[in-house]
């Protein structure tokens, strides 16, 4: 399930969309990576803490949206 729950995030907060505009929003508040998570599980995403490290290693430095910032605080993190 994470790995269509990674797709899912991908498609669903990159670029122009609602889910990406509040996630931008709330990577700036995260104090750690855990909250990271907590926040994408409340909105039904259910990724285990090294599959996201593992998709924020690959994952671009700039732009696509809310799910690039994510990925850059993931990373900047080292979470896993």
């Amino acid at each position: 399930m994470s790995q269509s729950d990674l797709d899912r995030l991908k498609a669903d907060a990159s670029g122009n969309t609602g889910l990406s505009e509040v996630l931008e929003q709330a990577v700036d508040g995260f104090a750690d990576p855990r909250e990271a998570l907590d926040f994408l599980a409340a909105r039904g995403f259910h990724i285990p803490p090294e599959d996201l490290a593992s998709e924020a290693r690959d994952a671009p430095a700039e732009g696509e949206g809310g799910y690039g910032a994510l990925m850059r605080f993931i990373a900047e993190r080292r979470l896993a």
